[in-house]
C-alpha cells in the first residue's frame, strides 16, 4: 500500500519571520500568527501586509532586511529565518540522478531518551512499511563519536539515504559531508543545520514560533497582571530550548503592546527587543522589565525530563515564593514544575500556571483540560517521523526537485489549550498530538510567496 503524502495544503507553515519584511517596518507588516494553525489558508490570506519597499527605518539595514535577521549569533533564533534566504542549488548534495524504489534508509538518531523519540523512531517505521522501504537504526545514546561510527556504518552498508537526528550539529556537519562523498544524501530532522551544509534540508518543528504561539497565548490570558516567571530549559546554550524561550518572550511582548495601545512598527521589533531581553536573562540569569510588568526572576536547566523539570522548579520555588509563571520548553519539564507546584502546597492553574513551548500529547492533554497547565506549543514527532520518509519517497520515486530547499523546513506550529485540543489536536490512534497537513517548499517558492525575485 503506497502513502499519502500530506503536502496538499499550506497550514500555517510559513512562519511570520519567513513571510514579511524585506523593508524593515511599515504599518501593519505584520499581525500575531493566526491562530488556528489546522486552518486552510491561501498564501494571500496568511500574509501580513508588505511594507513598502522604499522605505527604511532605523532597524533596517541598507539592503531593506531587518535587523533581527542580520545578527550573527543567532542560537537562540532557531526558525526565525530570513525569505532573502541564500540559493543552495550549488552545494552538492548527492541527490539520486535516477528514480527508484525499495528504499533502503538509515536513521541515526542522537539519542532514545523519551517517548517522544520513540514515537519518532515508529511512525518512520511504519511510513517506510507502507512505501515498501528498509529502515535500518542506530541510536548513538547521547554519545557524539557513537552517531559519527554509526553513520560511518550506514554509509559503509550502502543505504540509499540517511536521515540524521543530530546530537551535535557542529560535529554532525563533517558526517553529513562524509555521507554525500559518498554519494548517499542526508536529510537532518530535529535539528537545523547551517545553510552551508550539503543537506537536503532539516525537517524539524519551527523552535522560535512554538515559542510565539504559547507566548502570545500566555499574554492575551495574562492581560493587566504583572508576570513573575521563571525559565525552564533543557540545557542553557542549547539552541532549541533558547529558541523557545525566546519566542516565548516575543509573543507576551507583542501582545503586551497591542493591549497597551502602543504596538510595535512592525513583529520584526518585538522579536529585536525580546531578544535583547533573553540575553539579559542568558548573561544574568534574570530578567527584569518594567515597561512590560514581566520578569524572569530565574532560570534552571531541567535536561527535558520530568525528574528535571521537577529538581529545577522546586530549587526556583524555595526561592522565589511570588511566582506566578513558568515557562518551559518541552511538556516534560512542564510536568515537574507541575509536582513542583504541588508539593509546595500550590495550586497549578491557580496559584502557578506553567506554559510549555511544545510538545502536546494525551497526558498533556488531560493536564490542559484540568488546568493544571495553561499552554503549550504544538510539535509532532509522528510528523518528525513520517516527514523525512514521505520527502525522500517524493525525491526517489516521484522526481520532487529538491536541489534547492531551505536549510531549514518547518513544520506547523500552534498553541494547544484547554479549549481547543480535544477538536483540533486529538488523534485517538496516536500517543502524541494529530498530524497537521503542511507543504514542503523551496526557496524559491518561498521568495516568490514572501514578493521577492
Amino acid at each position: 500500500m503506497k502513502r499519502k503524502v500530506l503536502r496538499s495544503v499550506l497550514a500555517v507553515t510559513l512562519s511570520i519571520g519567513m513571510v514579511c519584511s524585506m523593508a524593515g517596518c511599515g504599518s501593519d507588516t505584520a499581525d500575531a500568527p493566526a491562530e488556528d494553525a489546522a486552518a486552510e489558508e491561501s498564501v494571500d490570506e496568511a500574509e501580513p501586509e508588505e511594507a513598502d519597499a522604499e522605505e527604511e527605518t532605523e532597524s533596517s539595514d541598507a539592503s531593506g532586511l531587518h535587523e533581527i535577521y542580520t545578527l550573527t549569533e543567532r542560537n537562540a533564533l532557531s526558525g526565525l529565518t530570513s525569505p532573502d534566504m541564500a540559493d543552495r542549488s550549488d552545494i552538492d548534495k548527492a541527490l539520486p540522478t535516477e528514480q527508484k524504489g525499495g528504499l533502503k534508509i538509515g536513521l541515526s538518531m542522537g539519542q532514545m531518551g523519551s517517548e517522544f523519540f520513540t514515537a519518532m523512531v515508529d511512525s518512520a517505521q511504519r511510513a517506510c512499511d507502507e512505501y515498501g522501504y528498509e529502515l535500518v537504526m542506530f541510536n548513538a545514546d547521547s554519545n557524539i563519536s557513537t552517531q559519527s561510527a554509526d553513520v560511518e556504518s550506514l554509509i559503509t552498508s550502502g543505504v540509499d539515504a540517511i536521515i540524521l537526528n543530530p546530537m551535535d550539529v557542529t560535529a554532525a556537519a563533517a558526517d553529513v559531508e562524509a555521507a554525500v562523498e559518498a554519494g548517499i544524501p542526508v536529510i537532518g530532522v530535529g535539528v537545523d543545520f547551517p545553510s552551508d551544509v550539503p543537506v537536503i534540508t532539516s525537517i524539524l518543528a519551527n523552535n522560535y514560533f512554538g515559542g510565539w504561539y504559547t507566548g502570545v497565548y500566555v499574554g492575551e490570558y495574562f492581560e493587566g497582571q504583572h508576570l513573575t516567571s521563571a525559565a525552564l530549559l533543557g540545557q542553557m546554550g542549547h539552541t532549541i530550548d533558547e529558541s523557545r524561550i525566546n519566542g516565548m518572550i516575543a509573543g507576551i511582548i507583542y501582545t503586551r503592546a497591542e493591549q497597551n495601545g502602543e504596538p510595535f512598527d512592525c513583529v520584526e521589533d518585538a522579536y529585536l527587543e525580546a531578544n535583547e531581553m533573553f540575553n539579559e536573562l542568558r548573561d544574568n540569569g534574570k530578567m527584569i522589565s518594567e515597561k512590560w510588568d514581566f520578569d524572569i526572576v530565574a532560570q534552571g536547566e531541567g535536561l527535558w525530563t520530568i525528574e528535571g523539570g521537577l529538581s529545577a522548579s522546586e530549587d526556583i520555588l524555595a526561592g522565589n515564593p511570588d511566582l506566578n509563571l513558568f515557562l518551559c520548553g518541552c511538556d516534560p519539564m512542564g510536568q515537574g514544575a507541575i509536582t513542583a507546584i504541588e508539593g509546595a502546597g500550590l495550586v497549578p492553574g491557580e496559584d502557578v500556571y506553567v506554559a510549555c513551548g511544545a510538545d502536546g500529547g494525551k497526558e498533556i492533554f488531560k493536564l490542559l483540560d484540568n488546568g493544571k497547565m495553561l499552554v503549550t506549543g504544538y510539535n509532532s514527532p509522528d510528523l518528525n517521523g513520517s516527514a523525512p520518509i514521505d520527502l525522500l519517497h517524493m525525491i526517489f520515486e516521484e522526481g520532487y526537485d529538491a536541489n534547492n530547499m531551505p536549510a531549514a523546513s518547518d513544520l506547523p506550529n500552534a498553541a494547544i489549550t484547554k479549549d481547543n485540543w480535544e477538536a483540533e489536536f486529538y488523534d485517538e490512534n496516536l500517543t502524541y498530538c494529530k498530524l497537521l497537513p503542511f507543504e514542503f517548499k523551496t526557496i524559491d517558492s518561498i521568495r516568490e510567496a514572501a514578493g521577492l525575485e
